[in-house]
C-alpha cells in the first residue's frame, strides 16, 4: 500500500529503549493522502500490548492482506513478548515512534482508556487510519475532538464495538421487534452486566512503580496521582483518573447494542440520567461503583441499566434475582419479551413460551469480522461501509459517561428517602422493586443495605444540540464533561 507518510523513520535508539518525549509535529496535519489502492497490503501497528491488544494483533496476523509491522507499549514486560511473538524489530515504548513510521497505514489502539482519545487524534494527525477500542472517552469534549479529527484529516476511524458487525443478528432482531412487531409495542428495556470483580486492594503506602514500566508515558494525559491499589495494570479500570468502571467496560458494549437494536440508533443522547449505586463489600482503593442502577429517559422507551461486580456467599454468580440475562438486555413488550445475551437472543410470548431464537456469530467476540470490515472499508475507500464509525461510538459514550458523572455528584440517602425521590423524579414506576432487588442481592453477599449504603445522583438533563448538561447540577456536571485537567505535552488538543 502507498505510504500514508513518506518520512524518514527515526532509527535512533534500541527497540526496547525509552524514547525521549517530543510533541507530535503540527505539520502532519497538512499531510492528507489520496485513497489507498484496494489490492495492496494493509500495514498495522499495535498500540497497547495487553490482553485485548494481543487479541487484535492475532486477528491482523491471521487475516489475509494485512500485516503487523510494529508494536508499542510503555510496559517492557508486555512489549518484549509481543515483539518476539510476531517476529518484529519495531517495538517502542513511545507511541510517537509509531506515528513517525512510514511503514504504518493504520493503528490499532488498545491502550488503557485514558489514552484512547489522544492516541487516536495524534495518529490521524500523522496520516494514519485508526481502529480504537471502546470506551472512547472520559469526557464528552475529548470524544468530540476525535470525531472532529476524523473529519478534518479525512481518516477512517472505527470504534471497537465489534457486535455491530454481526449484521445477520441485528437485522433479524430489528425485523421482529420493529417491522413485524412480533411482541407488540415496546414498553421498557432492562440492561444487565453482572460479573464478579475482586477487590483491588488498599495499601497504606503508594503502589511502587515497576522498573519495566515507563510511568510518564503510561500516564500520558492522565494526572499523576498516588495509587493505593495493589497493581498498576488492569485495575486502572476502577479509578476515575484512568477508567470508567463497569459502566464503560461492559456498558460500552451492552448499551451500544441496546441503542442499535431497540432504539435503532435514533436516540443519540439520553434526555435525562439518574444513577444510584455504591462500592460495597470489602473496602479497597477502587472509586467506581461495583453495584449500580441507572435510569435513562430516552424520550420514548425507558431504559434501566444494572451492574454488579459482587458474588453471592457461595461464590457463585448471582442470577436468581436478576431481571434477564447476566450480560445482555431484556426488551419488555405488550405481548412478551425479547432477551438478548452475548451471542444471540430469544423471543418469548407473554406466558414465557419460546416463539423464536437466533444465535449470533461467535467470531465477533474476537473481532475478526469487525477488523475485516475496517480493512475492507479502507481498501475500497468507502467510509460509510464502516459498521461502527467513530461518531456512532461518540454518541454511545454519553450512555456510559453520563451515569458516572451523575454518580460522582450524588450523596447518601436513606432507603425511604431514595424511594420517595426516585418515584417522583425518575417517574419510572419500578424503583421500589429495583431497590428491593438490590437489597436481596446484597443479602446474598452477606451485606446489609443500611442507610448510607448507596449514593444517589441528581437527575441530570442533557441537551443533544450542545452536548452539555442543562438544569439541575449542570455546572458541576459540565466540569467533568468538558476538557479534563491537562498534563503538559500530553494535553488532548482542540481540533
Amino acid at each position: 500500500m502507498k505510504n500514508v507518510l513518506r518520512r524518514r523513520f527515526l532509527a535512533a535508539g534500541t527497540a526496547f529503549g525509552i524514547v525521549s518525549a517530543f510533541p507530535v509535529p503540527a505539520l502532519w496535519a497538512n499531510d492528507v493522502p489520496s485513497a489507498d489502492s484496494p489490492g495492496e497490503e494493509l500495514r498495522f501497528a499495535l498500540i497497547g500490548c495487553g490482553g485485548r491488544g494481543m487479541l487484535l494483533a492475532d486477528v491482523v496476523s491471521k487475516l489475509p492482506g494485512m500485516r503487523l509491522t510494529a508494536v508499542c507499549d510503555p510496559d517492557r514486560s508486555r512489549l518484549g513478548p509481543a515483539a518476539q511473538k510476531y517476529g518484529l524489530e519495531k517495538a517502542f515504548t513511545d507511541l510517537r515512534r509509531i506515528l513517525e513510521d512510514p511503514d504504518v497505514d493504520a493503528v490499532l489502539i488498545a491502550s488503557p482508556n485514558h489514552w484512547h482519545c489522544l492516541a487516536a487524534i495524534w495518529a490521524m494527525q500523522a496520516g494514519k487510519h485508526v481502529y480504537v477500542e471502546k470506551p472512547l472517552c472520559l469526557s464528552f469534549w475529548e470524544g468530540r475532538q476525535v470525531v472532529n479529527a476524523a473529519k478534518k484529516y479525512r481518516k477512517f476511524c472505527q470504534i471497537g464495538t465489534q457486535m455491530r458487525t454481526d449484521a445477520v443478528l441485528h437485522s433479524f432482531v430489528k425485523q421482529k421487534l420493529h417491522e413485524e412487531k412480533l411482541l407488540g409495542d415496546i414498553r421498557s428495556v432492562r440492561v444487565n452486566r453482572s460479573w464478579p470483580r475482586r477487590p483491588i486492594g488498599l495499601r497504606e503506602t503508594p503502589c511502587p512503580i515497576p522498573e519495566h514500566l515507563d510511568y510518564d508515558l503510561w500516564l500520558g494525559p492522565a494526572q499523576n496521582l498516588s495509587l493505593y491499589r495493589n497493581r498498576i495494570q488492569y485495575d486502572w479500570h476502577w479509578m476515575w483518573n484512568t477508567g470508567h468502571g463497569e459502566m464503560g467496560n461492559w456498558g460500552a458494549h451492552l448499551l451500544d447494542d441496546c441503542r442499535n437494536d431497540v432504539l435503532q440508533d435514533r436516540v443519540f443522547i439520553p434526555k435525562r440520567v439518574l444513577c444510584i449505586g455504591g462500592r460495597v463489600g470489602e473496602k479497597d482503593a477502587g472509586e467506581t461503583p461495583n453495584m449500580a442502577l441507572t435510569w435513562f429517559d430516552t424520550g420514548s422507551i425507558p431504559v434501566v441499566f444494572g451492574i454488579s461486580g459482587l458474588e453471592d456467599a457461595q461464590k457463585r454468580h448471582f442470577t436468581g434475582n436478576t431481571k434477564g440475562p447476566r450480560s445482555g438486555y431484556v426488551v419488555y413488550c405488550e405481548g412478551g419479551r425479547y432477551e438478548k445475551f452475548w451471542g444471540g437472543g430469544v423471543f418469548y410470548d407473554s406466558e414465557g413460551k419460546t416463539i423464536c431464537e437466533i444465535a449470533g456469530n461467535s467470531e465477533h467476540y474476537g473481532a475478526f469480522p469487525h477488523i475485516q470490515n475496517f480493512a475492507d472499508s479502507l481498501r475500497n475507500g468507502n467510509e460509510s461501509a464502516l459498521n461502527a464509525q467513530i461518531e456512532t461510538g461518540f454518541h454511545s459514550s454519553f450512555w456510559y459517561n453520563a451515569p458516572n458523572m451523575a454518580y460522582r455528584l450524588g450523596r447518601k440517602y436513606s432507603k425511604s428517602e431514595t424511594i420517595s425521590f426516585l418515584e417522583t423524579t425518575g417517574k419510572c414506576g419500578c424503583w421500589g422493586e429495583v431497590l428491593n432487588e438490590m437489597e436481596e442481592h446484597l443479602a446474598n453477599n452477606r451485606i446489609r443495605m443500611e442507610d448510607g449504603t448507596f449514593t444517589m445522583s441528581p437527575c441530570l438533563e442533557l441537551d443533544a444540540e450542545t452536548e452539555r448538561f442543562v438544569g439541575t447540577s449542570a455546572e458541576e456536571a459540565n466540569r467533568m464533561a468538558e476538557m479534563r485537567p491537562r498534563r503538559g505535552i500530553f494535553a488532548v488538543p482542540e481540533v
